[in-house]
């Protein structure tokens, strides 16, 4: 029986609590992609103008552990870059230009390493590094082996069918909470991956489901839905017919299939996400999961912020 587990590499902005003003991450911390500094729980990082921090891996099946490592490194994260910024948990932050071009170029750098796309198995382009905005991710990482060759045929077709089948989950669950879909125009389209040797790298959320319990709770949910229906059914289209989803342009004609999915979150389809989810919800959930979901829902809105991202208390 596979093993599987679950971690993050979640990026977030910061801002000055006394101006309001965005502040680059890039010389407030130790750490960079290529050496993340250590810290109990997982790393901390640099990732251009954002602060990064990495979890240790748990049994996916453990909230509590996914949860804590979440909260502990965070944490800690904050003391490193000092009371006098808060956490921004927003997927996009503007510069102001003047601010922007006093930046090192190592701090405005897009598209380190390259990622891809379930739906066509090639590279995704590389980003428009010119754009005065960057975007922050909520990476997920799930395992299930380990010295996988990355390049190896069989594990790219694995990876890119469960990702799409994350998508289905996860993805349409990040899009519903989401709040500002200009981080699609760098990063995070639909199906967006990289293999990994322990298994797969999930590209496409950003780092809204970070803000409460509730929203964290959510997204592990989701993240182990499609494992548990990636087992059971192994296909999107399989998901569609077994549950019946006919939705958006499909109604009426057929049943969901992938490249739909690929086009409601690219498309920033919240009215058909969420017709999707709560069908998903209605089969799948416990009636404790149903009540989280709607208050997860219920503490976001339409642009994405929450009444108090618990990350800052």
């Amino acid at each position: 029986m596979t093993t599987f587990t679950i971690g993050a590499d979640p990026e977030i902005f910061l801002t000055n609590k006394a101006t309001g003003a965005a502040i680059s991450a890039h010389d407030l911390l130790p750490g960079t992609k290529a050496i993340p500094h250590k810290v109990e729980f997982g790393a901390v990082q640099v990732d251009g103008t954002a602060a990064e921090f990495n979890i240790d891996p748990v049994r996916i099946g453990d909230f509590n552990g996914f949860n804590n490592n979440i909260i502990q490194v965070m944490k800690q994260l904050s003391q490193m870059v000092g009371k006098q910024y808060s956490f921004n948990l927003s997927p996009v932050q503007e510069y102001p230009k003047d601010y922007f071009d006093s930046l090192p170029p190592s701090a405005v750098e897009l598209g380190c390493d390259p990622d891809y796309s379930a739906y066509t198995g090639k590279v995704n382009p590389r980003p428009d590094n010119t754009k005065t905005f960057r975007t922050a991710a909520g990476h997920i990482h799930v395992g299930w082996g380990s010295n996988i060759p990355k390049d190896d045929e069989d594990h790219m077709l694995i990876c890119c069918e469960f990702i799409k089948m994350l998508d289905v989950t996860a993805g349409l669950f990040n899009t519903l909470i989401d709040g500002d879909p200009r981080r699609r125009e760098l990063y995070g389209k639909a199906g967006a991956f990289r293999p990994k040797s322990y298994g797969v790298e999930y590209r496409t959320p950003s780092n809204r489901w970070l803000a409460t319990k509730n929203t964290r709770f959510m997204m592990w949910w989701f993240i182990n839905e499609g494992v548990k229906m990636m087992t059971e059914f192994g296909s999107v289209a399989k998901v569609g017919s077994s549950f019946g989803i006919n939705v958006g342009k499909n109604k009426g004609k057929s049943y969901l299939t992938a490249e739909q999915v690929e086009e409601i979150i690219n498309t920033d389809d919240r009215k058909t996400a969420r017709e999707i989810l709560d069908v998903l919800i209605a089969y799948r959930a416990d009636s404790a999961t149903k009540k989280t979901f709607l208050k997860a829902i219920e503490e976001m809105n339409d642009d994405g912020k929450t009444k108090k991202d618990e990350a800052n208390g």
